[in-house]
């Protein structure tokens, strides 16, 4: 894990050195630390100062002058930890610090500090010093959990769910049947490069399947059975997929119940057969709590401008059963196999999204560079 961490920070910053211990990655870098903020595993990082001192008193006075700015007429808490071995304790580090700094400031706060000091003794003779750090992305390092098929729409559920799989260290395949307007895949291209900047060093590939033949065949299933059927046949393509590419699961953004095809018993109908986990992460989320984190991924602007789209049916039962459905799916006949090897497949990439076949669809903008040292905790 701590391999793949290190692998998708230097994807985002040029790491000169590394190193790691007690949880703590400590990190030499030429880049935006801001870029740390999508990196999945990590829980908060900082912008730190290396602090070499003799005993603790020399370390007190040392911190004190980088400190006294930070803390000068504010509330101040100092949070002190001890990862190898000396001749004091963190506890000593806390009282004798905050000792220090507390006539510069208003005062110590332990609860609701204006500015968090941070004391990060390594080893003897060694300490790193920093203030307020900043929210990491959490989770796991993205390609420790192996890969998902998420089906994609280009609205906004999907995306949203495809992240918080991300956010457990899998990869995404991302699987779209393209039955919608052209508008609904460039928005899941758009969609898929948003998701890139939150997956380190692992390019993101999105298959658009040709809906037609689907369409066609589901034409001739019943009018309030179209959209249970419709999902079935998602399911069955990222199935197929998800064989051909080494993945274990597929990943939907259904919330129970949302919609009619996501009521408990039509989930059950769907599902029947498909011989993979359906993992969905967004089933017990309400819609305004899918929206806040479509803003928080920043997936939201792309996906509110993607018309809704329906040429299924007017109508759907809201307890389909399995039974009905399996019939279905078996007379509309199709080869999803063929349907997956005949699929469009995009490589998205840091810079560009592009065909498999090579041709360049779109390229993004150069990134900025600067210069900076780094405490991360994973």
């Amino acid at each position: 894990m701590v391999r793949e961490l290190v692998r998708n920070v230097s994807a985002v910053v040029q790491l000169r050195s590394w190193s790691a211990e007690g949880g703590v990655l400590t990190l030499e870098v030429d880049g935006d630390p801001s870029a740390l903020s999508r990196v999945f595993g990590i829980a908060y990082y900082a912008t730190a100062a290396e602090v070499r001192y003799s005993d603790l008193a020399d370390l007190v006075s040392r911190a004190s002058q980088l400190l006294s700015e930070a803390v000068k007429g504010r509330r101040f808490a100092v949070r002190a930890r001890r990862l190898g071995e000396d001749r004091f304790t963190s506890l000593d580090v806390a009282r004798e610090l905050g000792a220090a700094l507390r006539p510069l400031s208003a005062g110590v706060d332990l609860e609701s500090p204006e500015v968090e000091v941070h004391v990060d003794v390594r080893s003897r003779g060694l300490a790193y010093v920093y203030v307020n750090p900043r929210e990491g992305a959490r989770g796991l390092p993205v390609g420790v959990a192996g890969k998902t098929v998420a089906l994609v729409s280009g609205g906004i559920d999907s995306p949203v769910a495809t992240w918080m799989m991300m956010k457990r260290g899998v990869v995404p395949v991302m699987l779209n049947l393209a039955i919608g307007r052209e508008q609904h895949g460039r928005a899941v291209l758009e969609e898929a490069k948003v998701l890139r900047a939150w997956s380190g060093a692992h390019d993101l590939r999105v298959y658009f399947v040709d809906g037609l033949p689907v369409l066609s065949a589901l034409a001739n299933v019943k009018g309030y059975l179209r959209v249970v059927v419709l999902k079935r046949v998602m399911y069955r393509l990222a199935e197929t997929l998800a064989r051909a590419v080494g993945a274990h699961s597929i990943t939907t953004g259904e919330s129970l119940s949302q919609v009619s095809s996501q009521t408990m018993w039509n989930l059950e109908a769907e599902e029947r057969g498909i011989s993979l986990p359906v993992l969905r992460p967004l089933i017990g989320m309400d819609k305004d709590e899918i929206v806040a984190l479509a803003r928080r991924v920043g997936t939201y602007d792309i996906s509110a401008h993607v018309p809704e789209y329906c040429a299924v049916a007017q109508e759907s039962t809201t307890r389909a059963t399995p039974e009905e459905v399996d019939e279905a799916e078996r007379a509309m006949g199709l080869d999803y196999r063929g349907l997956i090897e005949g699929a469009e497949v995009y490589k998205v990439g840091r810079a560009e999204v592009v065909r498999v076949d090579g041709q360049r669809a779109a390229e993004g903008e150069a990134e900025k560079r600067s210069t900076s040292s780094d405490i991360v905790s994973s």
